[in-house]
């Protein structure tokens, strides 16, 4: 290999690196402003108590347990549930 070759190599392993930046610099953008739209429902549902804001935010398709707070769900979480079940003695509406 020839100098040439060694910088054109660095130089295309160097785009790749920009790119992949610049990818994750916008997912982070989009997960602050999730976050915040997050903070911001918390913020507005405490009105009633705590254990509504966690029903309504479970009832809405996020989780509310410890390990996946926040994260959209795609089924029922057992964790969410028994948290809901020990602060509520009752279920969510929607089972």
């Amino acid at each position: 290999m020839t100098l040439y070759d060694d910088i054109s190599l660095v130089y295309e392993q160097l785009q790749k690196l920009l790119s992949e930046a610049a990818e994750l610099r916008e997912h982070v953008g989009e997960l602050e402003r999730y976050n915040a739209y997050l903070q911001q429902k918390l913020l507005d549902e405490q009105q009633g108590s705590g254990f509504e804001a966690l029903n309504s935010l479970y009832n809405e398709g996020y989780h509310i347990c410890h390990a996946h707070f926040g994260h959209q769900r795609e089924e029922d979480c057992l964790f969410c549930l028994s948290l809901l079940f020990h602060e509520g003695r009752s279920l969510p509406e929607d089972l």
